[in-house]
């Protein structure tokens, strides 16, 4: 069936994301209005590197251990990233560290795994013809060879607490790390892609699954979506809608699902998309692919509202604690439903390099939120365009919200 957007609801955080702050249910007091808060946030600099380059990932361990992955410029015709480094905070500096392990800088990534410590992956060629992948662990002293634990590339990592962790492993296995040792876990669902939770008993692996209902048959799809919940004691595929393009169905129809964006156990966001992979000809007018979203209630799934505001047609890149999510494009949703953008400044004047006049954009990579601190660092790159001696500076940005010091 093809799914009808419903209107935006203005009011839809005040039960979105209150949720997930143990106040009111869904659906409670919808109609009331949200009170007006102060929702100033700005990125301001931490760190500036005076070579020119850029950082592409980080993790956090503890607030006295985060690491972040970069690279410096270097003389290559494609413009790409050379020389790969680390960068390690120990709660008083930072501090340059070689790579433990030989890889692309720009096919490198790092991801944290709670108390069981970093996973650091990297590999050579190409991101469409990798090979020779390499994988070291941080352990909270030193970085050395994986023992046990997840085997190969990872796909997702959603991190409950640090003696609770989910890994989704690139050949599907999903295995759990309980602060002593990890357990691989079967899913009702073939093929997984994406996770997220709340809580130790509110976990969701979600993807595609290729039986059932909707799947195969005249006009059925090659796969339909797949949205499995865990309630802390086992894995439990739920009903999910089916999708079904009219008549003429183009070629190799498909359903999915491609991420969860988990608040409570009482709201969670999927978005996938509805596509096909043949073409008819130009006899016949295929039908346009759609996007997929939908929300969970706590008991099913149905259409989501749209985020209100300058939001409705963003997505969340990370949650942002109890207080909503980070959006893309630099925006940020509160959990009284208030999305505004968050300011950025130029590179101070010390900057190496950077003249007064200079054209300045910020990137960030990735957000990363500290473990046990409500401290938010951003980790990218700022371009800097100027008259003859054009420059990109690595930097690491921290969260400022009004009003706090």
């Amino acid at each position: 069936m093809r799914r009808v957007r419903r209107p935006a609801a203005a009011a839809v955080l005040l039960a979105v994301v209150a949720a997930g702050c143990g106040t009111e249910r869904p659906g409670k007091d919808t109609d009331a209005k949200p009170k007006p808060r102060a929702t100033g946030l700005s990125w301001e600099y931490e760190r500036i590197d005076a070579a020119d380059g850029e950082l592409i990932d980080g993790a956090a361990m503890a607030p006295d251990d985060v690491w972040v992955l970069g690279s410096d410029r270097g003389d290559t015709n494609d413009g790409r990233l050379a020389k790969g480094h680390l960068l390690h905070f120990d709660g008083k500096k930072w501090s340059r560290e070689p790579m433990p392990i030989k890889g692309k800088p720009f096919l490198s990534r790092l991801e944290s795994l709670g108390s069981a410590g970093i996973w650091l992956t990297t590999t050579e060629n190409s991101a469409a013809a990798p090979k020779n992948a390499r994988y070291a662990l941080w352990d909270g002293t030193r970085w050395g060879p994986v023992k046990d634990g997840p085997a190969g590339p990872i796909k997702d990592v959603e991190v409950i607490a640090p003696d609770d962790v989910w890994v989704l492993q690139d050949d599907g296995k999903v295995t759990h790390w309980d602060g002593s040792r990890w357990t691989v876990t079967p899913l009702p669902a073939e093929q997984i892609v994406a996770l997220g939770g709340s809580v130790r008993d509110d976990v969701w692996a979600v993807g595609a699954r290729t039986t059932g209902p909707g799947v195969g048959g005249p006009g059925g799809e090659a796969r339909q979506p797949a949205a499995v919940h865990f309630d802390g004691e086992k894995w439990s595929l739920t009903k999910t809608p089916t999708f079904r393009f009219p008549d003429p169905v183009p070629p190799e129809p498909y359903a999915e699902f491609t991420g969860v964006d988990v608040v409570s156990k009482t709201y969670a966001r999927v978005h996938g998309r509805h596509s096909y992979k043949g073409y008819d000809g130009e006899e016949v007018r295929d039908p346009e692919p759609e996007g997929v979203q939908l929300s969970w209630d706590g008991s099913r799934w149905t259409d989501s509202e749209p985020f209100p505001g300058a939001c409705e047609y963003r997505t969340p890149v990370m949650r942002d604690g109890h207080r909503g999510f980070f959006m893309n494009g630099n925006w940020h949703l509160t959990t009284d439903g208030t999305c505004t953008k968050i300011k950025k400044h130029r590179l101070p004047a010390t900057a190496a390099g950077v003249r007064p006049e200079s054209g300045q954009q910020l990137w960030l990579k990735r957000i990363i939120p500290v473990p046990g601190t409500d401290k938010v660092l951003g980790v990218g790159k700022v371009d800097v365009t100027q008259a003859g001696s054009p420059t990109v500076k690595a930097v690491v940005v921290t969260l400022k919200r009004q009003g706090s010091p």
